[in-house]
């Protein structure tokens, strides 16, 4: 054999030993790679239809979430991807979850998957089904016979307080305003699984003209029919303020002409988004029209500057500025008469458990300040998927002046300046609590106040209670207005009355 032969066959039986070893190498990493790297072990998704939310949560067991963690996201909507998010670690070892923003409507199919870094992916689908709550519809159509049926009686007041049926036939029955002549004027807003219904909602005008402390019938005018969730609802020189969902209009002399009143002018234009559209507004002692402009989501940045904020303007809708951030989605405000200082109520995120964040009454003397969201919650809780930058900090927010609980839903507020109630309630913070609607124990459907001292809040008690019954609410308060006697109207969206709560020692 020649010494070429030789060094051919040694080079072949090498390369075979190296094809061998390699081959051996590969199927070793192979039985390895399932212990180290695998793909997420569960995807779960829910969608939370009045927040407009996606949650994915995953199930992906790690021993170092910056060196082995799902990287990428991807959501589809029916078939169409809408959303991919790439990350860099994830939050924990095992169990965790996002929260994506996402506009879906029932019937619409949602697809996630999670991608791990090494190998590996796991999907899940759902459909979107209506948003629910437990409520009991006292009635159907607002039909009036069956809201004299309303238990009032499961009210519980105070010594000396009671409760009685104001005006009915107010379908959805929301924000509550008073003209110097004691006309009061009521903004609507839709359930959020129908907000945007092409028919709208209607505006009312209530004048008690024989002062029996009852509306009847005759005495409750439609200003106007078919508007964009007319929520908020200001008055001011004769003219009535209403915000829709898109913009700001002004009905001008309107107490003469609430049977037929002139078509309403445009003052603003505002953005048109569903997710904490419904907007609240009220002149402050400056003369500015102010204007609750909620965040487009449960919890996210958002490039408009003026996306969770109180804004403020002239009465003609000019210069118009940000006076407050970080307001989540504040649906009711009001200014302390001694001071001029606003407070305002603001509605804690979703998502994040039955008992976190609190919602919150807050306190705004000044313009500028900055109460906490997208990134701080509570006033110390950091967003999940914000607070791991080593540069945030809760330090430079406005902490709550007042913890109101989790997910009790706070809305309309006014200081009390009657006289009819007893000194200890003048000066105090009354607040309706609209009541959870994703808590898993219901919390809230009630009114509480908030005592203030040296311009501090310094408690918090109880001050109306029963619309929860055993789990189940049959009654939603919203708003409330004192009346020039001192009596205190309450408005009730889910049965379209307004209570009016009244005292008497004897």
């Amino acid at each position: 054999m020649s010494h070429k032969d030789k060094e051919s066959i040694i080079a072949k039986v090498l390369s075979f030993r190296t094809v061998k070893t390699f081959a051996f190498l590969l199927l070793l990493f192979m039985m390895i790679l399932p212990a180290i790297a695998h793909q997420p072990a569960q995807v779960n998704l829910a969608y939370d239809s009045q927040n407009q939310s996606l949650k994915v949560s995953a199930t992906h067991q790690v021993s170092d979430p910056t060196s082995h963690y799902i990287f990428r996201i991807d959501v589809l909507k029916n078939g169409k991807q809408v959303i991919t998010k790439e990350y860099t670690s994830q939050p924990t070892p095992s169990t965790f979850s996002y929260d994506y923003p996402l506009n879906a409507s029932k019937g619409d199919i949602l697809k996630a998957t999670a991608y791990c870094i090494i190998a590996g992916s796991r999907s899940a689908e759902i459909t979107v089904e209506d948003a629910k709550l437990a409520l009991q519809q006292a009635r159907a159509g607002n039909a009036p016979e069956e809201k004299a049926s309303l238990p009032l009686d499961k009210i519980l007041l105070p010594p000396g307080f009671k409760i009685e049926i104001y005006a009915d036939n107010l379908t959805y029955a929301r924000s509550m305003a008073l003209s110097p002549d004691g006309t009061l004027f009521v903004g609507t807003r839709r359930p959020f699984e129908t907000l945007d219904a092409p028919d709208g909602s209607d505006l009312y005008a209530i004048a008690d003209k024989n002062n029996n402390n009852h509306a009847e019938r005759s005495e409750i005018s439609v200003i106007a029919k078919g508007l964009n969730n007319p929520n908020g609802v200001a008055f001011k020189d004769g003219s009535l303020y209403v915000a829709e969902i898109n913009r700001i209009i002004r009905f001008d002399d309107i107490v003469d002409q609430l049977d037929s009143p002139n078509d309403p002018v445009t003052i603003k234009e505002l953005p048109q988004y569903l997710v904490h559209g419904w907007r609240y507004i009220g002149f402050g002692p400056d003369g500015k029209l102010y204007v609750a402009l909620g965040a487009n989501c449960n919890s996210c940045q958002h490039d408009d500057e003026s996306n969770a904020t109180i804004v403020r303007m002239n009465p003609d809708g000019s210069d118009t500025e940000v006076f407050a951030r970080g307001v989540r989605n504040s649906v009711g405000f009001d200014w302390d008469p001694e001071t001029g200082e606003l407070w305002f109520t603001d509605n804690g995120r979703d998502l994040l458990g039955n008992d976190v964040p609190s919602d919150e009454l807050n306190h705004a003397p000044v313009k500028g300040l900055n109460f906490g969201f997208p990134t701080c919650h509570s006033g110390s809780i950091p967003e999940p998927d914000l607070g791991s930058d080593k540069n945030y900090t809760c330090d430079s927010m406005v902490p709550p002046a007042w913890m109101l609980g989790p997910h009790v839903a706070p809305l309309g507020m006014r200081f009390y300046k009657g006289k009819q109630f007893p000194e200890e309630y003048r000066g105090r913070i009354f607040i309706a609590e609209h009541g959870s609607w994703n808590r898993d124990e219901p919390i809230g459907y009630r009114l509480v106040t908030v005592r203030l001292q040296n311009n501090t809040a310094v408690g918090h008690e109880v001050f109306a209670e029963g619309w929860l019954q055993n789990g189940t609410a049959w009654g939603r308060p919203v708003d409330v207005q004192a009346l020039e006697d001192g009596s205190m109207l309450v408005s009730d969206d889910l049965n379209g009355v307004i209570y009016r709560i009244s005292y008497s020692a004897t």
